[in-house]
This record gives structure tokens, sequence and C-alpha cells, in this order.
């Protein structure tokens, strides 16, 4: 009995033996595990849509490695017009926390950021899908809440059809030293372009001829120095790329010696500036703090923005006579942004204020109006 008691016990201890065996076998599974640490955690962003505000400058070309940021938007460069495209959203925290929410799609209209849709986000990523009958510019974007801040995604175009349209005006301006030539690069709605553009000259009756290369700045200007012995016409021109169609600006005359006419018709809203003929300014008679003869600079009257101060010009129509230039502001905005016309007129100084835009800037140029029979003294610019 002493030895089969023994023997029992012998087992109950291989038994014991064997169970705190898988048990430490069981915890060292469990520590390996866990080696890796716990799940990733997610952060759940609060509802917060993205403001609709004026765009900044677009560049003519993505660049070729863009900053990181924690929001990203990817969509297809071209689609057919009309289809349906998926636009991906990539989103993450600054420490590379995934979040879930929903973010908005935004395209540009006009000069603005407008809200198309939505996206929903789960766990760091979404996709929603959206008809695209045009070329456009999107980027997704989030107001900013308790746990995320607001956030951008850099811009992507998708060409649908025919590249997005933009416009370029020159404006010269002589000097001692030469000739100024100004570019004012924007879309259609007037949102500032960042990018090269080529100057190109004119002399009387010979071909164009490429003078040098410039880049707009944030504002989508740019200033080129050239030089004119004689009348010379100026030009900014692109080849057109990835983004944005080929586009030639208007002429800008350096040196004249005859002096320039304004026709001037009357205006009550934006549907008749925008239906003005090329050349053609009008009376803004909804103003009353001052005489404002506005018209776009890309219907043939950049021009305005760089007539140089003492120079003649002629009005036709409703204020027709001699005027002459004696003051000039670029101011920084367009439209809404600039205020009340109060701040831009001259009171006593100056009997005309023409107005127009300069990219994403508006020039507003003074007249004081010469009298009857008053001729411009000897040496003094006419254009």
């Amino acid at each position: 009995m002493k030895y089969r008691v023994l023997a029992v016990t012998g087992v109950l201890a291989l038994v014991v033996a064997a169970v705190f065996a898988i048990l430490g076998a069981t915890d060292d599974d469990d520590s390996v595990a866990g080696g890796s640490g716990p799940e990733a955690s997610i952060v759940q962003a609060a509802a917060s849509p993205a403001p609709e505000q004026v765009a900044g400058a677009i560049a003519a070309e993505a660049p070729a490695a863009a900053d990181d940021l924690p929001l990203v938007l990817t969509a297809p460069a071209e689609a057919r017009p009309g289809a349906s495209v998926a636009f991906g959203a990539s989103w993450i925290t600054p420490s590379g926390e995934a979040i879930s929410g929903e973010v908005d799609l935004q395209r540009i209209e006009g000069n603005s950021w407008t809200t198309i849709t939505t996206v929903p986000v789960e766990n760091g990523a979404g996709e929603v899908e959206v008809q695209v009958q045009s070329s456009g510019i999107y980027r997704l974007a989030y107001g900013g809440g308790p746990e995320v801040e607001a956030v951008e995604s850099h811009e992507v175009v998708i060409t649908a059809g025919s590249p997005l349209v933009s416009r370029i005006t020159a404006t010269a301006e002589k000097s001692d030293d030469g000739v100024g030539v100004t570019a004012a690069w924007t879309t259609e709605g007037g949102v500032p372009i960042l990018g090269e553009i080529g100057l190109e000259q004119q002399a009387d009756g010979a071909d164009w001829a490429p003078v040098s290369a410039v880049t707009t700045t944030a504002e989508g200007t740019a200033v080129a120095e050239a030089t004119a012995e004689h009348t010379t016409r100026f030009r900014f021109s692109y080849p057109g790329g990835s983004r944005f169609g080929a586009v030639v600006s208007e002429e800008a005359l350096a040196v004249g010696d005859d002096v320039r006419t304004i026709p001037v018709e009357t205006c009550d809203d934006d549907v008749d500036i925008d239906n003005l003929g090329n050349g053609v300014g009008c009376h803004y008679t909804p103003v009353e703090s001052g005489t404002f003869v506005v018209a776009h600079d890309y219907l043939g009257n950049s021009w305005w923005n760089s007539i140089p101060e003492g120079t003649v010009v002629q009005m036709e129509g409703e204020f027709t006579g001699l005027y002459e230039v004696v003051d000039r502001v670029i101011a920084q905005g367009r439209g809404s942004a600039l205020g009340s016309a109060s701040n831009w007129t001259c009171g006593d100084d100056c009997d005309i204020i023409l107005q127009t835009c300069q990219g994403s800037n508006t020039g507003f140029t003074w007249l004081r109006k010469l009298p009857e029979g008053e001729t411009p003294p000897a040496g003094q610019p006419q254009t």
C-alpha cells in the first residue's frame, strides 16, 4: 500500500506539474501576443462644417513633393464630363492616430471654396462618389473641434474635358530705367495663380519675341523689366500644363504719343458691368460717394492700372472731356473685401475714379478734369 500511495502521489504531482506547465505556457503566449502593445486608439472628431471662404492662390502645376498633411484627398486627375468620380479621404492626427468623423469636400466656385458634400471617415479612411460635370479644383476641409483642430488638404485638380481656363492681364509703365510690365494671372473667378509665365514684346512691324520669364506671387502678380526705345507692345503667355490650358494676355502698350480714349456708359448692377464691350467703362450709378467708372480688367481695361501720373486721357460719352491722372491706389482685395466705396473716393482732389481689378487686388486711378480749352503742357505724357 505504501508504494501504491507513493505512486498515486507521484501521478498527482505529475498532473499538477503539467497543469502549471500549461498555465505557464498560456501566460507566456499572452505576454507575447500583448508584446506589440494595445490596439491603436481611434480619435472621434465632432461634427464641424468647414467655412466657405475666399480661396487663396492655386499653383499652376501640382508640386512634385507636397508637404505631408493630416488630411489627404485622393482623386483621379482626369474624368469624362458627367462621370461619377471617387474621392478618397485619409485623416490622422499629427501624432499619427486615425480619426473617425466627417470632412467636407469643397470645390472652387467663382473665387470661393464651396462645400458640395461630406465624406464619412471611419478609422482614418473614407470615400464618396460625386458626379463631375466639368474641370474643377477640389479639397477636403474640417472646421475644427475639441479633439481635432481645423485642417484642409492640398487642392486636387480634376480635368473633365477641357482644362481649367485662366486669364492674364498685362500693364506696362515706362520709367527712366526702362519699362516695367506687370502681369496679373487668375482663374476666371479671380483666384490668384502661382506659376511661371513668359513675357514677349513686339516693336512696330516686327514679330513677337520672347523677353524673359517671371513667376507670379501669392497675389497672382509679377513684374518684368524690359527696354523700349520706340512704341512697343508687350504680352504674357502660358503654354498650358497639367491644370490650366494655354493662355495669352491682352497687349500692353508701353509708349504712345496719342491721347487714349475711354468710352463711358451707365451701369446699375454687376450684370451691366459683365456685359460691357471690350475697352468700355461705365459710370456705376448705385455709388453716391464719388463718381466711379468701372470695368473688368480682362475686357481690355487693365491698362488703367498703369497710366503714369500726369498722363492725360480722353473720356467719351457721359463724361466727355480731357482728364489728367493725379493719383492711384492698388488696394488689397476685391469686391466686398474692400469695404465701402467711400474708402476709395477722392473728394475734391479728383472728378472721376477709374476702378478695375489687378489679379486678386483692385486699382483705383484718380482723374481730374482739365478745363475746357486747356491742353496738356509741353512734354506732359499722353496715352
